[in-house]
């Protein structure tokens, strides 16, 4: 009787093999783990600093001064602007002034530029 070899070869590979994908799925996920936290931090980032123009635009409206103009916070530059029309309201006339925040972020990152916008209507009296 002729012993028969190469059997445990072939398993060793077909293991080999297996581990291998595992280990290639295991890096992809933790690379997508990761773009993903990234995303959610500059998408949060954005959001502040377009909430920082909103409010920027609004004191300077509420102030009487012009509220239009590019910000610039920590990674993002920020487009204000502001929309303004009179209105009678019960025979009191208003200014109605619609302002709109956009925050960019400046430097790509791997995740994509990152952009927010946010508006506020203000009804003031003159």
């Amino acid at each position: 009787m002729k012993q028969q070899r190469g059997f445990s070869i072939i398993a060793v590979v077909f293991i080999m093999v297996v581990l291998s994908g595992l280990g290639a799925v295991i890096i992809q996920l933790g690379a997508t783990q990761h773009l993903g936290t990234l995303m959610a931090q500059e998408g949060r980032q954005a959001w502040y600093a377009t909430r920082a123009g909103v409010e920027w635009g609004r004191h300077r409206a509420a102030s009487g001064l012009p509220c239009s103009g590019t910000l610039s916070f920590a990674g993002f530059d920020v487009d204000v602007s502001c929309n303004g029309s009179s209105v009678t309201e019960g025979g009191e006339q208003l200014n109605v002034i619609r302002v709109t925040s956009v925050a960019t972020a400046t430097s790509a990152s791997p995740a994509g530029a990152a952009t927010r916008e946010a508006t506020m209507t203000l009804w003031i009296s003159p």
